[in-house]
């Protein structure tokens, strides 16, 4: 079984705007990110399961991790 990972916003866009993309367990949501392109200091938040969690997780089958973007302002 795969896990899912749902990036937020801006992020979509290193997944090809798609709103979600299947993803291997096993490797921390950081690890993750770097597979998938999306530099893991532009997320500022990670969500597995709606429970927020450090990047140094280990996903598991069946997680839904959602990462929102750092917003900036000025």
């Amino acid at each position: 079984m795969a896990a899912t990972i749902k990036p937020v916003g801006v992020l979509k866009a290193y997944i090809d705007n798609r709103p979600e993309a299947p993803v291997e367990p096993g490797r921390t949501i950081r690890q993750t990110l770097k597979d998938l392109g999306i530099p893991p200091e532009l997320v500022a938040l990670a969500l597995v399961n709606e429970v927020v969690q450090e990047k140094a997780y280990v996903v598991q089958d069946g997680d839904v991790v959602k990462v929102i973007a750092v917003i900036g302002g000025g």
